[in-house]
């Protein structure tokens, strides 16, 4: 039930966040919208897509520093398509990428599962460090900001006076995860090798340099692609540029609420953009164009990834 629940809540989001904006927008705007998005230059989205994809494929290949780390060499083209097949299996059921990715990786690379979920962890740590560092620089180079639309005084108030319960939570819930481990054998064993495949990161040495490189081009790319769907439609000119840093947050801390962002990217980022007068119709041709780039580039990668791969593996 619980197996259920989780796959189907995600859905049940996104289509409630589709509802929403349906409601909260006019046929007429809605009908200004499709006109918006039918108006948009192929080109700039071409880049767009061009850009999100290049992100995808330099994922694929910064995990092989990862996998040199440990002692194990890994297929350039299985590793670029397990990222594409990640996503794509993200698109229909939630979190399930992670463990095809980490499952993929494992079979045609001769890699122990619990290795490659500890490598797969080591890079989501560090792209959420990368995503919070974006964050505290919008933080201190446009706070007005920030502070005008994502916080309320009563959520501040809520933090003040709820820390200590909060930080006891987490702290009481990250003791009893430990517990667990170091009581359950099996449970010790895989978490051991999913820690070794995540110290991963320690053992890069002299390509440590090469992969915070990477990691900082994947993230160009994706912010590169965000900002190239503003010049797909004249609409969207009269967006400010201050205002495109910002959204592209909205944008990536939105994705985990539904399937791939599915309903909740577009009206994050169409009501950040009305707060600073940007009309909804506007926000929310942003909003789709720019989710959808990246969900078409996914589904074509990722539904190639799932049919050529196996082939690749019985042709060798």
């Amino acid at each position: 039930m619980k197996k259920k629940l989780r796959i189907l809540i995600p859905i049940i989001l996104g289509i409630f966040f589709i509802y929403v904006t349906f409601k909260i927008t006019s046929q007429e705007e809605r009908l200004l919208i499709l006109n918006y998005i039918k108006s948009a230059k192929i080109e700039f989205l071409l880049g767009a897509m061009f850009l999100g994809a290049s992100a995808d494929i330099v994922r694929g290949l910064r995990w092989q520093l990862l996998s040199k780390a440990i002692g194990y060499n890994s297929g350039r083209i299985n590793s670029i398509a397990s990222v594409f097949m990640c996503y794509t299996s993200n698109m229909a059921i939630p979190r399930s990428g992670e463990v095809i990715r980490a499952t993929v990786l494992s079979e045609y690379n001769n890699i122990p599962i619990g290795k490659t979920f500890g490598t797969i962890a080591a890079e989501r740590v560090i792209d959420m460090s990368i995503s919070i560092l974006i964050l505290f620089l919008v933080w201190v180079l446009q706070y007005k900001i920030i502070l005008e639309s994502f916080f309320e005084d009563n959520f501040l108030n809520f933090i003040d006076d709820n820390f200590w319960i909060i930080f006891s939570s987490m702290n009481i819930l990250i003791a009893v995860l430990f517990l667990l481990i170091i009581k359950v054998e099996s449970i010790k064993h895989f978490f051991k090798s999913v820690l070794e495949g995540f110290l991963s990161l320690t053992k890069l040495k002299g390509k440590l340099l090469t992969f915070i490189l990477l990691s900082l081009l994947i993230w160009t790319c994706y912010i590169l692609a965000f900002f190239v769907i503003k010049f797909s439609v004249s609409e969207l000119y009269f967006i400010d540029n201050s205002l495109v840093f910002p959204a592209f947050v909205v944008g990536v801390y939105s994705i985990s609420l539904s399937n791939h962002g599915l309903g909740v990217y577009p009206l994050a980022i169409a009501l950040f953009l009305s707060n600073f007068g940007i009309n909804t119709e506007i926000g929310l041709t942003y909003g789709w164009l720019a989710w959808s780039c990246q969900a078409i580039i996914t589904l074509i990668f990722g539904g190639l990834s799932f049919f050529v791969l196996p082939l690749l593996k019985t042709r060798g």
